[in-house]
């Protein structure tokens, strides 16, 4: 083989770069999101909002993760969430002086396990009685004067978790 015909060091390594990228490109196509979660550093990753008019709200917002459930008033002030972006688990806790309009929401009988995570914020002694959950998924209460949701454990049916992106197809 003459020079002129033999590849360049250069040529193997582009040719190398290429197949590698078309590899992955394939097994990301392939994976879905799955994969891409795996990557991601921070699974649970945690967002505070000063008011709700800071937060994203479904359908208003390019955010993917940090919907505010349909429950949490207009009024909430010092939000926190925190999220698990390939399974089960929101927690959010905010202070509202109006508060979560109970009345559209349905009375847990049971506890369902407890949270799906936990969270700084999330008190360490949750309630196990005298929880709502209001549609989402989620059980809900209010605890000193602040008010917390939580993904359960196990599933509360009849409920539609796909307000977040916990719930979401993706």
């Amino acid at each position: 083989m003459t020079t002129a015909t033999r590849p360049t060091t250069a040529r193997r390594s582009l040719r190398i770069a290429l197949a590698s990228t078309a590899a992955l490109s394939a097994l990301l196509l392939t994976a879905g999101c799955s994969v891409v979660e795996d990557i991601v550093p921070n699974k649970t990753p945690t967002k505070h909002f000063d008011t709700y008019a800071d937060a994203p709200r479904s359908g208003e917002s390019e955010d993917l993760a940090f919907f505010m459930p349909e429950w949490v008033p207009e009024d909430a002030e010092d939000i926190d969430v925190r999220l698990h972006v390939s399974q089960p688990g929101y927690v959010i806790g905010f202070s509202s002086a109006k508060g979560v309009d109970v009345g559209d929401c349905t009375k847990l009988d049971e506890p369902y396990g407890g949270p799906a995570m936990t969270a700084d914020f999330l008190p360490s002694d949750l309630p196990t009685t005298g929880l709502v959950g209001c549609g989402d998924g989620r059980a809900v209460a209010e605890i000193d004067g602040r008010w917390y949701g939580w993904t359960t454990e196990e599933p509360i049916p009849g409920q539609d978790d796909t307000q977040t992106m916990h719930g979401a197809e993706h």
